[in-house]
């Protein structure tokens, strides 16, 4: 069986108040349509046809593009088809199977439903000659167009919620806007749409009572979850999906062994690898690709972004490691940030209040507490103590430090690059160091002390 997948992409969200297309709200840090792409792809489709609107198109293809798509099928090709005019769902829906060879089963499907299971998808493509149709009981219905069943309980249309009567509004099953039929019959209906409507647009649930006056069986799909139908018309919708959303992975985390303290104050914006045994506290918020290994532990309200953090190492409150690599047995925070291109070797410790930079720290390094490592290369062993900075910016360019293996490194020191501390030596505490230093030296730049007794500061002038 030929499976093609036809989005429904066009709407421009008015609602949302926002310059940027609907689908490219983001859930989960990624756009919506990006989640409805990847859930429709697990069934194997022959090709996805993306339907978006001639003003946002370029948009659309330029943003999603920037995401990997996590295919099932890496062959599955997308097609971008554009509706020149927002002329309605149904029209959007006509334009993308106009290509479609006619024994082909399709799903049409809504690029603002991203929390859709792949399990439901592959529900709506078990058709034979009838038309599948996903719907929902909810509380509810709000906007969403009611199902009609006549006395058998047979499915025989969709009624808009604008054109509905006020019995019809009573009607607590809806229509989700996801279909699956062959596409010779698809085609059939589609070209007989009218847009005899309060909107003066092209309905594509009109199809269902095409359908049932055909004589074929409607057949409605229940998803697993209410929750899958749910789309975002604006920015109160959009925050409650993606609540919805982080249970759910949070939910799936925790099930695989991940120690989630709170899964209502957690955030995945990307994908997670992990080993065994790992902790999360609240407010943690994981951005694009990162990788934990066994044992570790996330404290409070930290960001870990594109980065790798090895087995046994504890990320303490309030940090940030933002496209990094972090060793194993290492101590990060609180309040540390490591910064782009940075390698942190086990069982180092970055401090409170550390930030580094496009640097390599060596395993078994300290910096504790209070200090800046910018364009460095310090080596094993090295103590770094409190308020060390490495000026590696002269107005015009950056300058690498290179500290070699053992170096102790006094409070309160500069050292101003381009430099290179040999191995084993000794910075004295205060010292600003603007030359190389050779290995197994003591180095002090202290001023000489000045005292002067007695001395009596001025009173201040009142006024």
């Amino acid at each position: 069986m030929t499976i093609e997948i036809v989005i429904l992409a066009g709407g421009s969200g008015k609602r949302m108040l926002s310059g940027r297309p609907k689908v490219l709200h983001t859930l989960g840090g990624r756009p919506l349509l990006h989640h409805i792409i990847e859930s429709s792809a697990t069934i194997r489709p022959e090709k996805i046809n993306i339907v978006v609107g001639s003003k946002t198109k370029d948009s659309i293809v330029e943003e999603v593009s920037k995401y990997p798509l996590n295919m099932t099928n890496p062959n599955t090709k997308i097609a971008w088809i554009t509706q020149p005019l927002p002329e309605g769902t149904g029209q959007a829906a006509c334009l993308g199977i106009e290509n479609i060879p006619d024994d082909t089963t399709v799903i049409v499907l809504n690029g603002d439903m991203p929390l859709i299971k792949p399990d439901t998808i592959a529900q709506t493509a078990e058709v034979s000659d009838n038309l599948n149709m996903v719907t929902c009981n909810i509380d509810n219905p709000k906007s969403y167009g009611r199902i009609q069943r006549n006395k058998n309980n047979k499915i025989t249309g969709v009624i808009e919620d604008l054109d509905a009567t006020n019995k019809q509004k009573n009607i607590l099953e809806v229509n989700a806007n996801c279909f699956g039929a062959k596409a010779a019959w698809l085609k059939k209906w589609l070209s007989n749409l009218t847009a005899e409507n309060a909107m003066k647009e092209y309905y594509l649930p009109d199809i269902v009572a095409m359908a049932a006056a055909d004589g074929h069986e409607i057949q409605s799909i229940q998803p697993t979850e209410p929750q899958e139908i749910l789309g975002a018309n604006n920015q109160v919708e959009l925050a409650n999906i993606e609540r919805i959303y982080q249970i759910r992975v949070a939910t799936q985390l925790m099930r695989e062994g991940v120690n989630i303290m709170d899964p209502t104050r957690f955030d995945m914006r990307g994908i997670l690898k992990h080993g065994l045994d790992c902790r999360i506290d609240i407010n943690v918020i994981l951005e694009g690709k990162v990788r934990i290994g066994q044992n570790v532990t996330i404290g409070a309200n930290t960001i870990i972004r594109n980065s790798v953090i090895g087995n046994n190492t504890v990320i303490l409150e309030n940090s940030m490691i933002e496209n990094s690599m972090v060793g194993s047995h290492c101590t990060i925070g609180p309040y540390a940030r490591v910064r782009p291109i940075s390698l942190i070797g086990d069982h180092a410790k970055i401090g409170n209040f550390v930030e580094v930079k496009e640097s390599l720290i060596d395993r078994e390094t300290k910096a504790s507490h209070l200090s800046y490592i910018g364009n460095a290369r310090i080596g094993r062993n090295v103590n770094i103590g409190a308020g060390v900075i490495t000026a590696n910016y002269d107005g015009s360019g950056k300058h690498k430090t290179t500290v070699q293996d053992n170096v102790f490194i006094g409070c309160d020191s500069q050292l101003v690059a381009p430099l290179n501390i040999g191995e084993g030596a000794t910075i004295g505490a205060g010292s600003s160091i603007t030359r190389d230093i050779d290995s197994g030296t003591l180095v002090l730049t202290r001023a000489q002390r000045t005292t002067f007794p007695n001395w009596q500061r001025g009173k201040e002038q009142k006024t």
